[in-house]
């Protein structure tokens, strides 16, 4: 399984940092995570589920759309790491002896995100959503320096204090389901609960889902509990914050999402999460207005954008309506490719510049046009502009918001979305006119538009959904709204 994969390729990484095999490694590895990952979706979305190892791995429709996310944002990343930190060594921004231990780590990320993926049982979700701590802290102070260190060690205290509340709201459920479903993993396994749901403990459940929400969401990046996500997006390595951004906030939504579908067939109902979700989403949207206008460091701005989109989803998976949750769903999709575009292809523009700073960059355009192209590309579809697919999921979101009676909340999501498009048009307008600085080097390779893949796949969902994605959407939306 791709599980195994994944930490044995870790592994593997210590042996050698000579540049063929850790390129041989990283190969093998994406091609056997790919055929084992592909083959797991497409029996999951055949069947309606799947199961492997007599169940102790599970996947439903919410599975396979992680899986997916989690697959392509890995290959993506992987085969950009493979020239950008080699470029790293070859500029003494650190020793090659230390890229086996950035392979290792980087693996290891992978694997945590996708044992959380797999597994069935809410208790194994927090021992992976653990584990992506544990190895990122390391990732995010990869470079050693003052900054890197600090960033390093804010992650993990808040992530840490974060996911001690997931552990508190866990233990609840397992003490409001162990007298139903007996004193094993079957009390945490959600594919048990939903026959019980009504039975639970209502005060248990719902001091549990508050701490859950409230420790996962953290790892999110919801405001308040943000504070992490810009410094540690800043200092790590470009194709570190990629993953951060695109996979593992979306993992840390996932376990949410597992809690939010049992608390609605619980006694609680949907709108208690629901309107926890929303109030998390519209707080995230609005404050990162300010941040967004304000900013002056180009990979933090991209953070701040990482919380803005995920207000935005859980707007929509917060609604519970089946059209926002279809859109939420795809949204998480599009962000995803969109976000893994715009850190590999700024941390590129970063390690030519040598500066995040954005008043400093000028002038791409007419130095590396590929770039500049690219980067217009990724303005317009993380703004959500037509005719991009995150226009039309953001749109079945917003409509969702007037459809049931929340017009004002409507309005003033609309509202931030637009003066956040006004922002990051002036920020990217700036640094892609004007006269470039003669430090910069000039020229690029024709490769660089190979970067433009995950937009152009963006592009392709805002104009043509395929019956076969509209239908693994579907199953991805009744999951969530009715359980297993």
């Amino acid at each position: 399984m791709f599980i195994g994969v994944a930490v044995i390729t870790a592994v593997g990484m210590l042996i050698s940092a000579k540049d063929t095999y850790l390129k041989f490694l990283n190969y093998l590895a994406l091609v056997l995570v790919t055929l084992s990952g592909g083959w797991t979706i497409r029996q999951t979305l055949s069947q309606g589920s799947y199961e492997y190892g007599s169940g102790i791995l599970y996947f439903d429709a919410l599975s396979a759309l992680l899986l997916s996310v989690i697959i392509m944002i890995t290959i993506y990343v992987i085969l950009f790491s493979i020239g950008y930190m080699e470029k790293e060594v070859q500029e003494k921004q650190l020793p090659r002896t230390r890229l086996k231990w950035y392979y290792f780590w980087i693996w290891i990320f992978i694997a945590a995100m996708l044992l959380v993926v797999s597994t069935p049982n809410l208790g194994i979700v927090w021992l992976g959503i653990e584990g992506t701590t544990l190895a990122t802290t390391l990732l995010v102070g990869f470079y050693r320096n003052k900054k890197a260190v600090e960033a390093a060690w804010k992650y993990v205290i808040l992530c840490t204090v974060g996911i001690s509340f997931a552990l508190l709201g866990t233990m609840l459920l397992f003490a409001a389901a162990a007298p139903l479903l007996g004193q094993n993993l079957s009390a945490l396994d959600w594919r048990m609960l939903p026959r019980v749901a009504q039975h639970l403990d209502l005060n248990l459940v719902r001091l549990g889902v508050l701490f859950t929400v409230i420790g996962y969401g953290a790892k999110v990046g919801f405001v308040p509990m943000h504070a992490w996500l810009p410094d540690a997006h800043s200092q790590a390595p470009s194709p570190v914050s990629a993953l951060l951004s695109a996979v593992l906030l979306n993992c840390a939504l996932y376990a949410i999402l597992r809690w939010y579908s049992l608390a609605r067939l619980t006694a609680l109902g949907p709108e208690f999460v629901g309107k926890i979700l929303m109030s998390f989403g519209l707080i995230s949207l609005a404050l990162m207005v300010g941040f967004i206008l304000v900013q002056r460091d180009l990979k933090r701005l991209l953070a701040y954008s990482s919380v803005e989109h995920m207000g935005i989803l859980a707007l929509g998976f917060g609604l519970g309506t089946s059209e926002a949750v279809w859109g939420a769903s795809l949204h998480l999709l599009l962000h995803a490719l969109t976000k893994a575009n715009l850190f590999v292809i700024i941390g590129s523009l970063v390690q030519k510049t040598k500066t995040r700073q954005i008043s400093r960059i000028r002038g791409i355009f007419s130095i590396w046009p590929y770039t500049g192209l690219i980067l217009v590309l990724g303005l317009l579809a993380i703004t959500g502009t037509p005719p991009f697919g995150t226009f039309r999921s953001e749109l079945y979101i917003l409509t969702g918001l007037f459809k049931i009676g929340h017009p004002v909340l409507g309005f003033f999501a609309i509202l931030f979305l637009t003066v956040i498009f006004a922002g990051f048009l002036q920020h990217f307008l700036q640094m892609l006119f004007g006269k470039p600085s003669s430090r910069f080097p000039s020229g690029e390779p024709v490769t660089t538009l190979a970067l433009v893949m995950p937009l152009l796949l963006v592009l392709f969902l805002g104009l043509f959904i395929p019956q076969s994605l509209n239908q693994a959407l579907n199953q991805v939306v009744k999951v969530i709204l009715g359980g297993v």
